[in-house]
């Protein structure tokens, strides 16, 4: 299965390099359910924890 038929556009943030505790800056909230993600609070945009973010591709892929 040609893997670029699903793909959605856009650029997707950089996640938080791991690394620890105390380097690492706090996390974003998730928009939709206010867990952490994995990404840094400077990050612009919409931010979706795993779960959410998982759930948001599964109602948009190949939905068209």
């Amino acid at each position: 299965m040609d893997e670029s038929y699903c793909e959605t556009p856009g650029v997707r943030p950089t996640t938080v390099a791991s690394g620890t505790p105390e380097s690492e800056p706090p996390y974003a909230e998730c928009v939709l359910c206010r867990k952490p993600t994995e990404y840094p609070e400077s990050v612009k945009g919409i931010t979706l924890c795993p779960v959410c973010e998982w759930q948001e591709a599964q109602r948009t892929a190949c939905s068209g």
